[in-house]
């Protein structure tokens, strides 16, 4: 597989803009039953992590793991391997070294930052001219639309998403208006909507 064979993103997430964020075991059935292809896990460890990958992708869904918060993993290369073995599809990371090395292996790399002044905006535009990943987690949500512009410039084919601090629907539908492609979401409630 390299990164030419996968679809878009951006298309993935064109008609269920809403992505679970699995942050317990325990609530992979309600992320299996949401409308969207893509899952992500914020959680995980070598005793699970391969059961959850399984049944996920038995359901159809395609599974993408935050690397930096799985117990009992390095954030290593080998570590990339072993998710990918595992048929882990997209690997979420603030780290851009890892993220290249996931491209290397045809996987969706998505960077996952936080915008928390002026400064940080600066250091993920210089990142992003860096490291080409298919998406850029901005957290916290509501501030990923000030992101947009400087995305676009800079990489035009990076799909800008959301994550965290979104509370109710209308904050969602409003995100999505200004622009931004989807939003990761850890409330189980907001699933399926």
């Amino acid at each position: 597989m390299s990164n030419n064979d996968h679809i878009p993103l951006r298309t993935l997430f064109q008609k269920a803009p809403i992505v679970p964020a699995v942050r317990k075991p325990e609530h992979l059935d309600l992320a299996l039953a949401a409308h969207g292809k893509v899952i992500f896990f914020l959680t995980g460890n070598p005793e699970n992590c391969e059961t959850m990958f399984r049944k996920t992708l038995d359901a159809g869904k395609i599974p993408f793991v935050n690397l930096d918060l799985l117990n009992g993993f390095a954030r290593d290369k080998h570590a990339v391997n072993y998710l990918r073995h595992c048929g882990v599809a997209g690997i979420i990371s603030t780290h851009t070294e890892i993220l290249r090395h996931v491209r290397s292996l045809g996987l969706y790399a998505v960077q996952r930052t936080f915008l928390v002044d002026s400064g940080a905006m600066e250091t993920i535009s210089t990142q992003l001219k860096s490291t080409q990943v298919d998406a850029l987690e901005v957290l916290p949500a509501l501030v990923a639309p000030k992101m947009l512009d400087r995305v676009r410039h800079i990489s035009p084919e990076t799909t800008v998403m959301g994550g965290g601090l979104i509370s109710t629907m209308k904050e969602l539908e409003e995100l999505l208006l200004q622009g931004l492609r989807a939003v990761s979401i850890g409330n189980p409630q907001m699933w399926i909507s």
